[in-house]
């Protein structure tokens, strides 16, 4: 798992490689690069560990052509972060020695190898340095012959994009333990004239072939991950594409010799980012933060087109993207949704790619989340998600109202196998609240759908209301005598058909071998 909080900072612009997308290189074409004095950048990196930060990156331009880079790293380990990133284009580590001297000061190391391109003509085509791919490979066997962690890192530019399916059969024999492809961001490749932007950006849409066999080459459980495609060129990737990234704060060269104050990077990295007003509509709106808007005045709109719920459950019928998914059900199901008093509004939030919150505000929230039914039952359950209490008010009829308006709201948007009943608010006896838990788990029973759970005698006493296809009602109650479990059923008027007795049996049968407790009423009419 990555730190919480992490720091990177940039050691100069110096810089081996002429990259087509780099401002590193364009300033030390044009001269402007200088060697960093030290004392800055020590003075910043004891800051920020000072501050709370555990892992640091080392950037550049190419950071380990600074003549202090080996004093920094050493500062860095007597400062003791959790983990020091080297972000290098390989030209000094492709020395073993060089990388040996590294280890020596005993820190623990990522190497974070700039890669650009997957084969030799695609990576020195985009580098225009002859010689620097071999470098860069034989740079990761050293890293892998001393069990270092090793990862990759990609800008995706027309030079280059056409390559990445080969990635597969570079990286896994090398021990890479993750890829990361960027879209290429106009603000960060410096001075640029049209024509030169013209023949570095290109078209998402052509990207999404060379990707899709990118991604089928890797084994499932690769770390392999996209930044900044839109995620409705490709939605079948989306597991794999993400917008912003873990909290950094980053450090950067101002002028020739002077850092920045450190900065939120992600905050600032989509400040030239917008959408088009159709993105609205789109299931993936709530994570992605846009497109590069020199992209959008150079190729226009019309590849942007909202995913609807309905082209999600096409393209990911397992619901792998869980959340996504949940947030969409959510976000209908609540729409123009006026919650009961005393609750304000109602926020919806996706907690990681496996739960999302739906949260009544007031001075005491109600939150509930939806999680995956593997997870657990809940209060709650549909075919593919449970629902589950993560906060509550501490007035039972103030929880009671905000739990049933949620359950109401939902209940029009998907059938729930056990529902969100009052139950879920109310301090039920040891014995019925266990049998309650046990139907959950069992649930459903035949064709009978489970609509309704009342709680009565101050949680004494329950009963639950079940549906047939035709509309015949059944109950089942669960009670508490001297101590002892109690329960009983009841049907409306006439016969009950087959399917209202198939499905009692099979409530009869999830609580007990011997039906549903030590006494049982004998069926009675409504």
């Amino acid at each position: 798992m990555e730190p919480e909080r992490q720091v990177e900072i940039q050691l100069g612009h110096m810089c081996n490689n002429r990259c087509v997308f780099c401002v590193s290189g364009q300033e030390t074409a044009l001269g402007r690069a200088r060697p960093l004095p030290l004392a800055p950048i020590l003075e910043q990196i004891r800051a920020a560990r000072a501050a709370g930060y555990q892992k640091i990156t080392l950037l550049g331009g190419e950071p380990t052509l600074q003549p202090a880079f080996l004093d920094v790293v050493r500062e860095s380990v007597a400062l003791g972060f959790e983990e020091i990133v080297i972000f290098t284009n390989g030209v000094k580590t492709a020395r073993a020695a060089f990388v040996d001297e590294i280890l020596q000061t005993g820190g623990n190391f990522t190497f974070r190898f700039s890669i650009q391109g997957a084969t030799e003509e695609a990576h020195e085509r985009t580098t225009r340095k002859d010689g620097s791919f071999a470098r860069i490979v034989q740079s990761m066997h050293h890293v892998r012959a001393r069990g270092q962690r090793l990862t990759v890192n990609m800008c995706v530019v027309q030079s280059n994009y056409e390559s990445v399916d080969a990635f597969p059969a570079l990286l896994l024999p090398l021990g890479a333990s993750q890829l990361h492809l960027d879209m290429v961001r106009p603000l960060d490749a410096g001075v640029r004239t049209e024509e030169e932007l013209a023949a570095m950006i290109p078209r998402y849409r052509s990207l999404v072939g060379p990707l899709e066999r990118m991604v089928q080459g890797f084994p499932e459980d690769f770390d392999v991950n996209i930044g900044n495609l839109p995620y409705c060129l490709a939605p079948h990737l989306a597991r794999v594409i993400h917008h912003d990234g873990e909290k950094t704060m980053t450090i950067a060269v101002d002028g020739e010799k002077t850092l920045s104050k450190p900065w939120d990077k992600y905050l600032v990295k989509r400040r030239d980012k917008s959408k088009p007003t159709s993105c609205g509509a789109c299931v993936f709106d709530g994570r992605c933060n846009g497109v590069f808007e020199k992209y959008r005045e150079m190729y226009g709109d019309e590849e942007f087109v909202a995913v609807t719920p309905e082209r999600l459950a096409e393209v990911d019928p397992g619901r792998r993207l869980f959340s996504v998914h949940a947030r969409a059900l959510v976000a209908r199901a609540f729409a123009g949704f006026v919650p009961p008093k005393p609750f304000s509004r109602v926020t919806l939030t996706e907690l990681g790619e496996r739960a999302v919150e739906v949260r009544l505000e007031g001075d005491e929230s109600l939150a509930i989340t939806l999680r995956p039914r593997a997870e657990g039952e809940g209060i709650a359950g549909a075919g593919w998600f449970s629902v589950h209490v993560a906060a509550a008010p501490a007035d039972r009829e103030v929880f009671r109202g905000g739990i049933l308006a949620l359950g109401e709201r939902l209940s029009r948007h998907v059938t729930f196998v056990h529902p969100i009943a009052e139950d879920a608010a109310a301090t039920l006896s040891r014995s019925i609240a266990a049998r309650l838990s046990l139907l959950r788990r069992r649930a459903p029973f035949g064709a009978l759908a489970w609509r309704d759970v009342r709680v009565e005698q101050e949680g004494r006493r329950v009963e639950l209301a079940f549906e047939a296809p035709s509309g015949e009602r059944a109950w089942v109650w669960l009670g508490e005598t001297n101590g002892k479990p109690v329960g009983g059923y009841r049907v409306g008027d006439g016969e009950p058909s087959a399917e209202v007795i198939e499905g009692l049996r099979a409530v009869l049968a999830a609580l007990s071998p011997g039906g549903i407790g030590a006494r049982t009423t004998q069926a009675s009419r409504a």
